[in-house]
């Protein structure tokens, strides 16, 4: 679960001591802007932890720009199944990806690829729901939404 309590004690471990307000309001409006993509899956759903503590199976959102803050790029962030080395891509998030993939064919739903470039202490949104058929956390996002929703 991720809340301003966490987000505080967390750039405060990552050298933000004196500027931890204006980081955290960043963060904050960097990950309102992420779960515009992934319709049904709120705070409640996620935990901010660094890349290291991913393991293969673990669902995870990776965003370049979530510790930096909002308008840094136009990459859409991707939600991303762990499989060690390579990643299944389960979802990608608002953006217009302008220069990562202009033509939509680089990344799709489903693809498997090469985990983008991540550096162990970098920032991700673990997935922690286990949705079902029945219903459940974040139902909508896995069994209803559509899983593109780049601009």
């Amino acid at each position: 679960m991720i809340n301003d309590e966490i987000l505080i004690k967390l750039v405060r471990s990552r050298g933000y001591r004196k500027t931890w307000p204006a980081q955290v309001g960043r963060m904050n409006s960097r990950l309102s802007w992420i779960k515009l993509g992934f319709p049904g899956i709120g705070n409640d759903h996620l935990d901010i932890v660094e890349f290291k503590y991913i393991k293969p199976g673990d669902l995870f959102i990776y965003d370049p720009y979530l510790e930096k803050g909002f308008g840094h790029g136009d990459e859409a962030p991707l939600m991303l199944r762990s499989l060690g080395e390579k990643c299944i891509i389960e979802g990608i998030g608002k953006g217009g990806d302008s220069i990562r993939d202009p033509e939509r064919l680089l990344f799709r739903w489903k693809d498997i690829i090469e985990t983008p470039g991540i550096g162990n202490k970098e920032l991700v949104l673990k997935v922690d729901t286990n949705p079902s058929l029945n219903g459940g956390s974040a139902y909508y996002y896995f069994f209803k939404s559509y899983r593109d929703y780049r601009d």
